[in-house]
């Protein structure tokens, strides 16, 4: 297998007493209750957390080389308050493996350094797996390495530049994935690769699943303007200079 995916998740963690109250207050089973505990109290924070520090799980995948595996496709760090099995499992190629967090602490921080604490719970995560499994740990370094190198920034340009029908200018579509949220630009340089000017024309969730539908194909519709279409060609953004 190739190892190319990362992530970091808030798996839910049930606390006896508080569904023991909702149990009495709410006349429920202990299986309705810990539905409700979940739904209530659980799931948008999970949420929150997903798409907070998806920015630099993707940057990791980004920036990350090649890795052949034996069983290996994709890890996932759960983050939570205690951990309570050491244990790497694997699920269909999945390892998912356990390190210390609190959300309250990581709530409260500023976009800098949630990125700085994503980044960390991610490597602590890998080096269990790393010890574990015995694999070679320079490949994942370079790439922490070199995160912390752009300082966090997760941005790209996406497909290729595009020449206006003049050919006096050239067109790019520039990808910032933030914390909050993803920005997607259009941008104009000259001839020789300088900038001239952005447009921001698209912000969304932090997420793929968000964003990658906008991005189907650019194109000069006059020397003056430039649009970006989404995937499926039913929508689409202008840049008229």
């Amino acid at each position: 297998m190739i190892l190319k995916e990362f992530g970091l998740d808030l798996p839910y963690q049930t606390e006896k007493d508080k569904i023991e109250e909702i149990m009495y207050e709410k006349n429920l089973s202990h299986e309705e209750a810990t539905r409700y505990d979940y739904e209530a109290n659980w799931k948008q924070k999970r949420r929150v957390f997903s798409l907070e520090t998806r920015c630099i799980t993707s940057m990791f995948e980004r920036l990350f080389s090649k890795f052949n595996t034996v069983d290996c496709r994709k890890i996932i760090v759960e983050c939570v308050d205690k951990v309570d099995d050491e244990r790497i499992l694997n699920f269909s190629g999945v390892y998912t493996v356990q390190v210390k967090f609190s959300f309250d602490k990581f709530i409260v921080c500023n976009d800098r350094d949630k990125k700085n604490r994503a980044l960390n719970l991610l490597m602590e995560g890998i080096e269990k797996i790393n010890i574990e499994k015995k694999w070679e740990n320079t490949t994942f370094e370079d790439v922490y390495n070199k995160i912390i190198r752009l300082d966090y920034k997760n941005e790209w340009m996406w497909g290729k530049t595009l020449k206006s029908p003049k050919k006096d200018k050239i067109a790019v579509v520039l990808c910032q994935h933030e914390v909050k949220e993803m920005s997607i630009f259009i941008v104009l340089k000259d001839m020789q690769g300088i900038e001239l000017e952005r447009k921001k024309i698209i912000t969304e969730l932090p997420d793929e699943f968000a964003y990658a539908k906008h991005l189907g194909k650019i194109k000069w519709v006059s020397d003056n303007e430039v649009r970006l279409y989404n995937k499926k060609g039913t929508q689409s953004w202008s840049y008229l200079r």
